[in-house]
């Protein structure tokens, strides 16, 4: 996970400069370093949430049952004899 956001920081951060100076350069609207930076943070935030959250589905399909018979339950279908 942390190779993922390492790799999200740094791609927003360069996305996030390039599309700015393209927006300066097109239409001469500079876009002010603060949004900046909070932008390439929220980027980075979202990516790490869903990161944690394929994680997390990826363990839950890995689990197994800790035993595969009926009979060592302890609830009410266990016939006791």
């Amino acid at each position: 996970m942390k190779k993922a956001v390492w790799i999200t920081l740094i791609v927003s951060l360069v996305l996030v400069n390039l599309i700015a100076e393209a927006v300066f350069y097109f239409s001469g609207t500079y876009i002010n370093m603060f949004f900046r930076i909070s932008l390439v943070m929220g980027i980075t935030a979202i990516a790490s949430v869903f990161t944690g959250a394929i994680l997390l589905i990826g363990k839950l399909e890995e689990e197994k049952p800790l035993s595969g018979h009926v009979s060592d339950t302890l609830g009410a279908d266990k016939n006791l004899k």
